[in-house]
């Protein structure tokens, strides 16, 4: 067989699997831009939503006769809205539906506790079966000591609950007051630990049964979807429990190819009001303080302040990890 007949064989066998492979890439291609287009509808509306609920809480003190629940139920509103207009189906009422069926799941997290709305299913007063979301109670972040004798509630902060398992005594302090109690204590960075661990097990674990409890109903709602146990990593964790805020897991959106589609959105609404967090250069040094710092008040105010070295951060661990040192004279 001459050269130009082999090349002529070759290409109608190979130029099959190239048009494939290239519909494919265009396919694989179109996927993530679509991927992609769902993660910045979701964490849009999580910000706007814990937003909204920070300016609410403010309003709290302001005598307007709002209470925690108004501002959980008036945030969780402008989230679906938010989210029923981006996909076009507000108003529509199946349509939303498939919206709140790919979200199953949202919670609140507060600084002694959380709280979750959830889709259930329940029997209405006519004796229908209904299936709408409904609002658990706030729940602690609960944890125990290594040998059983202490329960502890913890926060967003550095406060913590402690109880005798044995006399049912309940005392309450900064962690460092029950250094001896909790060896893990006498640490920072120990008491962190033990801290992540507690909040983090404490949400999944109810997460995980209403999770269980949606799926056993989802297909009546028109919902094919089995929604999967979120992946939440302890990095991820670490930036939730730096403030108040809403935890929300979306899965489920249709996509062209590949694995099912899941995010796990965060929105902070910076209602603790802790001291925000400054990096610069000082001395040939990376330094984080607090922006209420006196040396930072003081260098910064200097005309030879290199004011570009500015940086903040959400937390001490931040900007350890991007090679920051802390103050020696605020000790953040």
């Amino acid at each position: 067989m001459r050269l130009t007949s082999l090349a002529i064989v070759f290409i109608m066998i190979i130029g099959p699997y190239l048009t494939i492979s290239g519909i494919q890439s265009r396919m694989l291609h179109k996927d993530r831009e679509l991927r992609a287009y769902y993660d910045q509808l979701v964490d849009n509306a999580v910000q706007d939503a814990v937003t909204v609920l920070a300016q609410q809480r403010r309003r709290m003190s302001d005598e307007s006769g709002l209470t925690l629940q108004n501002t959980r139920e008036i945030a969780v509103t402008h989230l679906f809205d938010a989210l029923y207009y981006a996909f076009g189906v507000y108003g529509n009422g199946a349509g939303m539906m498939r919206v709140k069926g790919c979200m199953p799941v949202i919670v609140f997290l507060e600084r002694d506790g959380f709280v979750v709305y959830a889709l259930n299913e329940y029997e209405g007063p006519d004796g229908y079966t209904i299936m709408d979301y409904c609002w658990y109670p706030k729940k602690p972040y609960s944890g125990v000591s290594a040998d059983g004798r202490y329960y502890v509630r913890y926060t967003l902060e550095d406060a913590v609950i402690v109880c005798d398992a044995s006399s049912g005594e309940e005392m309450e302090g900064l962690f460092t007051d029950f250094t001896a109690m909790f060896p893990q204590f006498q640490t920072r960075e120990g008491f962190e630990a033990v801290r992540l661990a507690a909040v983090s097990q404490a949400i999944e674990k109810d997460l995980a049964s209403h999770i269980a409890r949606f799926n056993g109903f989802s297909a009546r709602m028109g919902v094919t979807y089995k929604f999967r146990f979120p992946r939440i990593e302890d990095a991820d964790w670490l930036r939730a429990l730096t403030d108040e805020g809403m935890l929300v897991f979306a899965q489920g959106f249709p996509v062209i190819t590949g694995a099912p589609y899941e995010n796990n959105a965060f929105g902070g609404a910076r209602i603790l009001h802790r001291p925000e967090l400054v990096g610069y250069a000082h001395g040939g040094k990376l330094v984080y303080c607090r922006d209420t710092c006196r040396q930072y008040i003081e260098l910064s105010s200097r005309p030879d302040f290199n004011q570009e070295s500015l940086i903040r951060f959400t937390d001490a661990r931040d900007a350890a990890s991007q090679g920051y040192y802390p103050c020696p004279i605020c000790r953040p």
